[in-house]
This record gives structure tokens, C-alpha cells and sequence, in this order.
């Protein structure tokens, strides 16, 4: 019984409470630990979110049943509720299976496999648009995600067009490794950090790409390169690639 109650404090777990200004003014919101309870709420705010995208490729659907899969045991979400209302959430997918485990992109070794952890889901209201509540979110579950120490590597994919998202993922360490058909036959990045030992970039000596010329980016991987941030300028979306250092 006792651990069961740990258990339900953990799931219900108030991270942090504040106040944010939006354009309807200065709201008190709180940021908390998601759990099955919030699973309708995280359904609609989907389902609100990829309604109003005018480029449906920006964000993949997350079925139902996965969502109650990691709200139950098999990873971790966060929430940012403004009094009761869901306005963000973000959500890592642990363990990772064989058949959705996004290292296999880049050939890693089964045993390697069972040491990654995924970014599944990122949703924020468009009201709330512009408050770097995505980054916020996922920064809150990566750094609870290293403390305890049970992961090697952190993936996720991103959608080369998706700006804000680029901008979260660069932010937090990881880097582009590779460029993909995913989903629904959409060009996306495959992204990853790893914990322990991360790949040092030769920075000094950085190439832009705009994000379109995807076969330019290619290129620029394939000969030892990563893309590890982002800016805006009057041609368009640029992404930053650096060389991997040699030991």
C-alpha cells in the first residue's frame, strides 16, 4: 500500500507553480506530473492543435492507447495547466520497443537499443504560442531523465519545416544525425543526444543550409557533419552544421 501511494504522489508530482503573461493577460499556471486521469484532456488538446495546422506534417498523430500506455508506466509526461485546463504537454516513451525504437535508424546494436529513450509527443495551445513552453516542458523531462541515470541516449524526430521544434531539440543537446522518410512518407530529422559522452562539434567552422535543400544537408552528414542549431534570416529557416571532432 505504501509503495502504491509513492507511486500516486510521483504520477501527481507539482513540479512548478507561476505566473505567465499571455496576450489575454497574466495567468497563474502550475506544471505537474501527467497521469491516466489527464488522458482525455491530452486527447483534446491533439486533437485541437492538429486541427488548426495548416501543414499536417509539422506534427504526428499520438494514438489514444499509446498516450494511456505512457501515462500508465511506459515513460513519463509533464503537463502546464492553467487552473484546470491543459494548455501543453510533453512526453517521453521508455522502454522503447524493438519496432518503434528510432536508433535503428542509425544501426544501433540491440543491446544499444534498450538504452534509448524517446520524445513522443510535444503539444502546446496556439493561445500560448510564442511562451517557450515546448522547450520549458521538454527541458523539465530531460533533465529528470538524466538525473536518474537510466538512459544512454535521448532521440526524437523532427519535421525539417517545424521551427520551434528544431529550435527546442538544438537547444537541449541534440544533434541531426540523419534525414528520413517517416510516417506518412514525410521528411524528417532523426535527432539524438547521449548522456555520458557528448559528440563535440567543430563550431568554429560552421556551414547554414536552408532547411529545404535537404540533399545539401545530406551531403554535409554523410561527410562526418551534424546539425546542432538553427536561425532565421530574410532567405528563410537556416540549419547550422558543424564536424564531428576527432578524438
Amino acid at each position: 500500500m505504501k509503495a502504491l501511494e509513492r507511486k500516486i504522489k510521483e504520477e501527481r508530482e507539482v513540479i512548478e507553480q507561476g505566473q505567465i503573461t499571455v496576450p489575454s493577460g497574466l495567468k497563474e499556471y502550475t506544471i505537474r506530473i501527467l497521469d491516466e486521469n489527464d488522458l482525455e484532456q491530452i486527447v483534446q488538446l491533439q486533437n485541437s492543435v492538429l486541427g488548426k495546422l495548416k501543414q499536417k506534417e509539422l506534427c504526428v498523430p499520438i494514438p489514444k492507447e499509446e498516450m494511456l500506455e505512457i501515462l500508465t508506466g511506459n515513460g513519463e509526461s509533464v503537463g502546464f495547466f492553467v487552473g484546470d485546463k491543459l494548455c501543453a504537454v510533453c512526453s517521453l516513451l521508455f522502454p522503447v520497443s524493438y519496432e518503434n525504437n528510432m536508433a535503428r535508424e542509425l544501426n544501433f546494436s540491440d543491446e544499444e537499443l534498450r538504452l534509448v529513450v524517446q520524445f513522443e509527443l510535444s503539444l502546446v495551445d496556439l493561445d500560448f504560442r510564442g511562451c517557450n513552453l515546448q522547450l520549458k516542458l521538454a527541458d523539465i523531462l530531460a533533465r529528470r531523465l538524466e538525473k536518474r541515470g537510466e538512459a544512454k541516449y535521448l532521440f526524437t524526430t523532427v519535421s525539417p519545416y517545424n521551427y520551434p521544434s528544431i529550435k527546442t531539440v538544438t537547444s537541449l543537446g541534440l544533434q541531426i544525425v540523419k534525414i528520413s522518410k517517416m510516417y506518412f512518407n514525410w521528411d524528417r530529422y532523426v535527432v539524438y543526444k547521449e548522456f555520458n559522452k557528448p559528440v563535440k562539434l567543430d563550431t568554429a567552422n560552421s556551414i547554414s543550409i536552408l532547411n529545404t535543400c535537404l540533399a545539401e544537408q545530406e551531403k554535409l552528414i554523410n561527410e562526418g557533419y551534424r546539425g546542432y542549431s538553427q536561425f532565421k534570416d530574410e532567405e528563410g529557416i537556416k540549419i547550422v552544421f558543424a564536424k564531428v571532432c576527432e578524438n
